[in-house]
């Protein structure tokens, strides 16, 4: 019997896909203009740091998109991914929270703590295949 999809990976995978769009989009800009900006003498480093940027931007939103694939697909390596970038995201915003003492990042907080512990559910780790389906 396959295991259908639980309806919070299908919402987490359609978020990071809009993430990793948003990402790859915003750094294609930086990419064209880098090597523009570098040509002018007077600003080379500038010109090479907004590519580097760039290239970093579109390297995480490829990675986004097929982190978001492997969700969609119940692939084990994408859960796992996904919870790691959701500890380090909640360490981020705490460390946010202390150092700016900005309320907002307890959002961040909320909504990655809220991720973590959906991953951990039953029916996700069964359609991970972290735990073997119940027999009746």
């Amino acid at each position: 019997m396959t295991q259908h999809r639980p309806t919070g990976i299908t919402i987490i995978s359609v978020l990071m896909i809009i993430g990793g769009l948003i990402l790859l989009f915003t750094g294609i800009t930086p990419l064209l203009i880098g090597p523009l900006i570098s040509t002018d003498s007077n600003y080379q480093t500038s010109g090479f740091f907004i590519t580097i940027g760039g290239l970093t931007l579109v390297v995480l939103g490829i990675a986004s998109l097929i982190v978001s694939w492997g969700l969609l697909k119940g692939k084990r390596w994408a859960r796992t991914i996904t919870l790691i970038i959701s500890f380090i995201s909640i360490i981020i915003a705490i460390i946010s929270l202390v150092s700016s003492r900005d309320l907002i990042h307890i959002i961040s907080v909320i909504i990655y703590g809220i991720i973590i512990y959906y991953m951990f559910t039953n029916k996700v780790k069964l359609f991970f295949g972290k735990v073997k389906e119940p027999t009746t």
